[in-house]
């Protein structure tokens, strides 16, 4: 038979136990919810991902009924793994019950190859078909009833319609909103994503969802897909090699592209190709015959990739020694991911 003594015991050991002890992963942590605090803040800080607020909302779903809706004072359990995002933010943790929380400086992580928000938020080329679409954002749950000739604005937290393929959708599901941007070539179309949402209810071909991650203007007409899982584990970078996979510049995300670093281009070979998310190309034209002899190589840019389809990648202007990136321009692998 199991006695509370030794439970309470151990509860006041813990409580005066050194910090570092309680940074151990096996020890149960707790975060006090303080004033305007979301579970998409409290999973960034602890857990390096706003993403996984959902590990945090299914550990104390006893304490949230609606994870769109926290209070201060609610005392959350976080999972083992939770530790501070980045140097130079604050990490709380929850100290004996007379001293209240405790903050430290955070540690410094050591970030992926690649950022998940930058995976996500990177607009991509595909073919119609290529596209797992599930359903298409219609409307709003809630609408204010004055007249202000604005256009709707979906916030953080908001809670969208959405028509879906029930068979392909379940409570609990990630979804991808997509705005449907111009035309490639006959065939492919390029996608922008606007945001993430979860699945909150299912009714028929209804699905309430609750959007917990934004990147652009969320908008009625939104296509919807699963969200992909994010490729890349640990912080495994890429390798050099020998220029081993050749491709072009397919187009430019911007329609008047400008000749800038972060920019987004798109590379007219893929995931059928090997071309893997963290993959480095570089830019070059090859040397050119001229009057007077002939032209070196001239490296351009340095790439990397950020998303990938079956026939295209996504891929973001590291460096730019020559503002002279162009459609159609020849590239070639440098650094692969192992």
């Amino acid at each position: 038979m199991r006695t509370t003594a030794p439970v309470v015991a151990a509860a006041a050991l813990l409580a005066a136990a050194p910090l570092a002890a309680q940074d151990a992963p096996s020890q149960e942590r707790v975060h006090v919810v303080r004033p305007g605090e979301t579970l998409w803040d409290i999973a960034r800080n602890y857990l390096n991902d706003p993403f996984l607020w959902p590990e945090i909302f299914r550990l104390n779903a006893d304490v949230v009924e609606d994870p769109a809706r926290i209070y201060p004072s609610e005392r959350l359990v976080l999972p083992g793994q939770a530790g501070p995002v980045s140097e130079g933010e604050f990490a709380q943790v929850q100290g004996p019950a007379d001293e209240g929380p405790r903050v430290r400086f955070a540690e410094r992580a050591v970030q992926p190859a690649v950022l998940q928000g930058d995976f996500y938020r990177a607009s991509f080329v595909a073919a119609e078909g290529e596209v797992p679409l599930v359903g298409r954002f219609m409307e709003q749950e809630f609408q204010s009833v004055v007249d202000n000739r604005m256009p709707m604005q979906v916030n953080l937290y908001d809670r969208l319609y959405v028509r879906v393929d029930p068979s392909a959708v379940r409570v609990g599901d990630r979804l991808h909103f997509l705005r449907e941007e111009r035309r490639i070539d006959r065939r492919r179309r390029m996608y922008q994503p606007t945001g993430v949402g979860t699945v909150a209810a299912l009714d028929g071909e209804t699905a309430t969802v609750v959007v917990v991650g934004m990147y652009d203007r969320v908008a009625v007409g939104d296509v919807v897909i699963p969200v992909e899982a994010f490729p890349i584990r640990g912080t495994t970078r890429a390798r050099p090699v020998s220029a081993d996979l050749q491709g072009k510049i397919l187009a430019f995300q911007e329609a008047r592209p400008l000749q800038r670093t972060e920019s987004i281009l798109f590379l007219d070979i893929g995931r059928n190709a090997g071309v893997a998310v963290g993959d480095e190309f570089e830019a070059y034209e090859p040397p050119t015959g001229r009057r007077w002899g002939t032209r070196p190589e001239l490296t351009v840019a340095r790439m990397q990739v950020v998303r990938v389809t079956e026939g295209t990648a996504s891929v973001r202007v590291m460096e730019l020694e020559q503002p002279r990136i162009a459609v159609g321009q020849a590239v070639r692998r440098v650094a692969r991911m192992p």
